[in-house]
C-alpha cells in the first residue's frame, strides 16, 4: 500500500516517532533492592542472556534488546516531553503542573526513566483525568495505552487489573503494569513508553490494529476529550464492531486516492457529464441562432420572446 494514502495516516500513526530513550550514568546497577520487581530484574540481568527473543519462563523480567540510549541534556529533554504526552495522554500541562521534583531526580540520576513514568501515572494530575474522572474499565484501558503502549487482548486482562485496583488501590495497578514481563522486555529502563499496535508485534493480534485506533482516533487530540466511559467494553465481551472516528483530513484524502487510477469520483463525474450536455445544448443554440441570422432568416428571432411569454 501507498504509505500516502495508509490508513494509519488518518490516526496520526506517521507523526509518532520512535522509542525514545534516556540512560543517567548516576543510576548503579548494583543499587540495593528495595522490592520484589528490583530483585527479579537485577537477578536476569546477572544471567547474561543474550540479546534477542527467548521464553519468558527462562527469565521474565530481562529486556530483550538496547536501545541506544543518550546521557546529554538533550536526551534528557527529549525524554521528558515524550514521557508526559505519552503518559498525559496529550494533556496539555501547565508549567505549575509539571512534576519539577520527578524531573530533577530523573536528571540527576536518582531515577530511570521507568520510575520517573511510574511517578507521572500516580500523579495527582493523572489521577484526577484518568482514574478518578472516568469509569473504572475507561480508566484501566488508558493505563493499558499509556504505560503498555496497547489496548487490553481481552476482558480477563481488563477485569485482572479493576480487581488489583478495588483490592490494594489505583498506585498497585500501576506498579503491576510497569513492574510487568512485558514492560520489561519492551520498554526496559530506559524507554518511553510509545503506542506500539500500529505494527504486528509479536503475540498481539490484529484487532489490536482496531482498537487502538479507536482509543487513539488521532494524534492531536487528547484522551481527556474522548469522554468518560470505557470505547472498548463491548468489543472485548462480546467482540462487537468498534466505532472509529476518522478525522475529517480522511475525506481529503479518499477524494485524491480514488483518481489514483485516472478516473476522477462517481459524483464528480457525474456532474461533469451533465455540465458538459448544459454547455453543449447551449452552444448548439448559439450556433443555429448565428447560422440563421446570416441566411437572413428570422423566424427563430421569436423564440427567447416566447419563453419569456412575450
Amino acid at each position: 500500500m501507498n504509505a500516502s494514502i495508509s490508513p494509519k495516516l488518518s490516526f496520526g500513526a506517521e507523526a509518532k516517532t520512535g522509542p525514545v530513550a534516556f540512560s543517567s550514568g548516576a543510576i548503579s546497577s548494583a543499587a540495593p533492592t528495595l522490592t520484589n520487581a528490583d530483585f527479579l530484574r537485577q537477578s536476569c540481568a546477572s544471567m547474561r542472556l543474550g540479546v534477542g527473543p527467548r521464553d519468558h519462563q527462562e527469565c521474565p523480567h530481562r529486556v530483550t534488546f538496547d536501545y541506544f540510549s543518550p546521557h546529554d541534556s538533550e536526551g534528557l529533554t527529549l525524554v521528558i516531553e515524550a514521557a508526559y504526552r505519552q503518559v498525559f495522554g496529550h494533556c496539555h500541562v501547565m508549567d505549575h503542573e509539571r512534576s519539577s521534583e520527578l524531573e530533577a531526580q530523573l536528571k540527576d540520576g536518582r531515577l530511570c526513566v521507568r520510575d520517573f513514568v511510574r511517578g507521572l501515572a500516580k500523579s495527582d494530575f493523572y489521577k484526577t483525568r484518568f482514574f478518578e474522572g472516568v469509569s473504572p474499565q475507561r480508566g484501566v484501558e488508558l493505563s493499558f495505552k499509556h504505560l503498555l503502549g496497547r489496548a487490553p487482548l481481552d476482558q480477563q486482562e481488563a477485569t485482572s487489573s479493576i480487581v488489583i485496583q478495588a483490592q490494594s488501590g489505583f498506585d498497585a495497578m500501576v506498579d503491576a503494569l510497569i513492574d510487568s514481563a512485558e514492560y520489561a522486555e519492551v520498554f526496559g529502563a530506559d524507554t518511553v513508553p510509545y503506542v506500539r499496535a500500529w505494527t504486528s508485534a509479536s503475540g498481539m493480534p490484529m484487532i489490536n490494529f482496531m482498537r487502538i485506533a479507536a482509543l487513539e482516533q488521532s494524534f492531536a487530540s487528547s484522551d481527556r476529550s474522548k469522554g468518560t466511559d470505557s470505547i472498548l467494553r463491548n468489543n472485548l465481551i462480546n467482540a462487537s464492531p468498534l466505532t472509529i472516528k476518522v478525522p475529517p483530513s480522511f475525506d481529503y484524502m479518499s477524494a485524491s486516492a480514488s483518481w489514483s487510477g485516472g478516473k476522477p469520483p462517481v459524483n464528480y463525474e457525474k456532474l461533469w457529464r451533465g455540465l458538459a450536455l448544459v454547455g453543449g445544448l447551449h452552444l448548439a443554440g448559439m450556433f443555429l441562432n448565428v447560422t440563421t441570422q446570416i441566411a437572413g432568416i428570422h423566424t427563430l428571432d421569436r423564440i427567447p420572446a416566447m419563453f419569456l411569454g412575450l
